[in-house]
């Protein structure tokens, strides 16, 4: 060390500054910041919608919890030793300290906050109105809110709706806010993503980001779920129309190649931002997470679906499980997560447009079950074709988080999950977040 010259330490720590600034700007959050003096230009703006894109990728969200709490719900998954806060899902007695459900809501309200600042700020940089790039990424922010408002829409009913940021001079007060009607919170949801809605179809060039045809996706899925059919089918009809996605042949590539051409919008991991479930659900991994009999049993027998969705793999003591196998990809930890696909687009305008047109919805349906190699042939009333597109919901959508808010949705949690009530088709808002936010109330039942 006696060698080495002031001017060699001075650059060493000045190296070290450097480094350390551009780790604080890609991972700490923006509530961290002086926001109006953050957002200055196109690459901050970059910056910061990175960022929030990076949120929905944490171990709270897509990158393990937002996958296996729904799934636990469904009856889909196990875990090797049973953990009650997992199992408490699936038992439909959670409790209100369960530590998953106050890391999604806290995880959600985090990325809210990052979409907040975006939409807050970057529209005051000086070339805005002029750059639509600048403008764009706005809408992504949008698209982004608006899906993490849907995921706890979906499983909390009620909450508080925020949609101006909060920073380290924000009050208590200010904080402390009540739930909102879930009526509202969809309004909200419905206009952040019509804002994004003209958003390119080809955005940025990446299916990791948001773009025309998957805020159409978004939003056909979240007027199924308000009961807007027409608005639905006709929203889905766009989508499948437009030539831009096709159905893959082999229903493995979906999984197996990154950002494939059914894939509409789809969340990027890499060895930066590894995929945590991967990580705990892979044969050849930790070995936490494993795919249940009940899952596997839900599969005919001729369906091609069911050998790359239900993976037979030896664990270390030679014993044969059944895996999740759609997230294959743990050596690195990479597997990204399809977030909206063609597939799923098919089965939303099935549903939706059979309210209208019977026919059309048994169409769309054989698209689905052709590539499964099922019989297409249907003679049924509409609520038969509409109880058998739920059936294909399950099984084509499987580990993709959707079964059990599908199955809330349309009242069938009761007689095909068994649960006991529909007091139970909604979470308990987290103890802590009631402790310290005297306004908000708990759902019934908890």
């Amino acid at each position: 060390m006696k060698n080495i010259s002031k001017n060699s330490i001075l650059m060493i720590m000045l190296t070290i500054i450097l480094i350390a600034c551009d780790d604080f700007i890609d991972r700490s959050p923006l509530d961290q910041l002086n926001q109006e003096t953050f957002f200055t230009d196109v690459a901050t703006t970059q910056t910061a919608v990175i960022g929030a894109y990076r949120t929905l990728t944490s171990s709270s969200l897509y990158g393990q919890a937002f996958i296996v709490i729904p799934e636990f719900a469904a009856g889909h998954m196990r875990h090797i030793s049973n953990f009650p806060e997992y199992v408490e899902y699936q038992n439909f007695n959670i409790r209100i300290d369960n530590p998953w459900a106050l890391n999604i809501w806290t995880a959600s309200y985090e990325t809210i906050n990052s979409c907040n600042n975006i939409i807050a700020y970057a529209p005051n940089i000086n070339e805005y109105s002029m750059n639509e790039n600048l403008q764009n990424m706005v809408k992504e922010a949008h698209f982004i809110r608006a899906l993490t408002y849907f995921n706890l829409v979906r499983a909390w009913g009620d909450v508080p709706l925020i949609t101006n940021p909060t920073t380290p001079q924000t009050t208590s007060a200010e904080i402390r806010v009540p739930r909102d009607a879930a009526s509202s919170v969809c309004n909200q949801i419905v206009a952040d993503l019509e804002f994004a809605s003209d958003l390119p179809n080809n955005n940025a060039g990446s299916k990791g980001r948001a773009n025309g045809m998957s805020v159409k996706s978004l939003l056909a899925k979240v007027h199924l779920y308000m009961g807007n059919m027409q608005e639905a089918a006709d929203l889905a009809s766009q989508v499948l129309q437009s030539g831009e996605f096709t159905l893959l042949e082999n229903y493995s590539d979906i999984w197996t190649v990154e950002n494939s051409a059914e894939s509409i919008f789809e969340l990027q991991f890499d060895e930066q931002v590894p995929n945590t479930f991967v990580q705990n659900a892979n044969p050849a991994s930790r070995q936490e997470f494993f795919a249940s009999d009940a899952a596997s049993l839900l599969f005919d027998e001729e369906d091609a679906r069911r050998e790359f969705t239900i993976r037979e793999a030896e664990d270390n003591s030679g014993n044969i499980n059944l895996y999740v196998g759609k997230y294959r990809t743990f050596n690195p930890p990479t597997q990204n997560v399809p977030i909206i696909r063609l597939a799923e687009v098919y089965l939303i305008y099935a549903e939706a447009v059979s309210f209208s047109n019977l026919q059309e919805g048994i169409t769309a349906l054989a698209a689905i079950r052709t590539r499964a190699g099922l019989a297409t042939d249907f003679t049924g009333s509409q609520d038969d074709l509409i109880a058998l597109i739920q059936q294909e919901r399950r099984k084509e959508l499987m580990f993709e988080f959707e079964t059990w808010f599908d199955h809330c949705r349309t009242g069938a949690a009761d007689d095909i999950l068994e649960v006991p009530n529909s007091d139970r088709y909604l979470f308990p808002i987290p103890q802590l977040e009631l402790d310290l936010n005297e306004n908000l109330t708990q759902n019934p039942g908890y």
